[in-house]
């Protein structure tokens, strides 16, 4: 099996609003960058971070882009942050901003994962495409912390974890880096990413699709999946470890890393 990756104007009126973004009303001492993300994520909202260094011509299109984009969401919010700010180090340092062609904005999903990343200039159809799906953002998530992930699409709300993907997740090679996603296969929230993964909708049965980092579909199963399946294939598309004695690579015979 083939592997996918899944893994996205008023410039004066622009220009003062970065310059009072992120303060609090009644006179509040103001969130740092870092902090608003925070409480975006507590609030169940995307953080549309844009990182900017002057108030200039791209600054104030991009800064328009995004607030048209999101005018009409209360799921998602802007955080303003200038990378030269010395109050703004944290989420600077942690985005390696001061890098980045300015402007960027950083998307960042309620539970942390980075679900975009658009340097220079965003479209809307881009700005709305990096929010993503509950269920997509936790895969993300996962596999952004370099895990791998049995996502398991549930033909109802009662999720049955396969006993394969239990085995898997049990076995001391995989323990401590495996994730395992549940999410309901009929839920309409999650159907452009089941599309995506190729995991039809009406199953009786959980359908289990394996990725690993940093976004590799190695495969999707029924729910009769067994560990020693899913550990050939992680060593066949070279994801297992760096034993060239592991019992998994050796089962594999004479199978090559890709």
């Amino acid at each position: 099996m083939s592997r996918h990756r899944i893994f996205v104007t008023a410039a004066m009126a622009s220009i003062c609003l970065i310059s009072v973004a992120g303060k609090q009303a009644d006179g509040a001492i103001p969130l740092d960058g870092q902090q608003a993300v925070t409480e975006a994520s507590q609030q169940g909202q995307y953080a549309f971070v844009l990182f900017y260094r002057t108030n200039d011509k791209a600054t104030s299109a991009m800064l328009q882009e995004i607030q048209a984009t999101l005018s009409s969401r209360n799921d998602a919010t802007m955080i303003p942050v200038q990378v030269t700010d010395p109050a703004e180090k944290s989420l600077v340092d942690h985005f390696d901003a001061s890098r980045l062609p300015m402007p960027s904005v950083a998307v960042i999903a309620p539970n942390g994962a980075v679900t975009g990343v658009m340097p220079q200039r965003a479209t809307q159809e881009q700005l709305v495409a990096a929010i993503i799906s509950a269920g997509q953002a936790d895969v993300v998530k996962a596999l952004q912390e370099e895990r791998i992930v049995l996502l398991c699409a549930q033909p109802d709300e009662n999720p049955f974890v396969p006993q394969g993907v239990k085995d898997f997740q049990s076995d001391d090679l995989f323990k401590n880096r495996t994730s395992v996603v549940n999410l309901r296969a009929t839920d309409p929230n999650e159907a452009a990413f089941l599309n995506q993964l190729q995991i039809p909708r009406d199953n009786d049965q959980p359908v289990v699709a394996f990725l690993a980092p940093p976004g590799v579909l190695l495969g999707t199963y029924k729910s009769n999946v067994t560990l020693s399946v899913l550990a050939q294939r992680l060593s066949a598309a070279g994801k297992c470890c760096d034993d060239p004695s592991c019992k998994h690579r050796t089962s594999q015979g004479n199978a090559t890393r890709r």
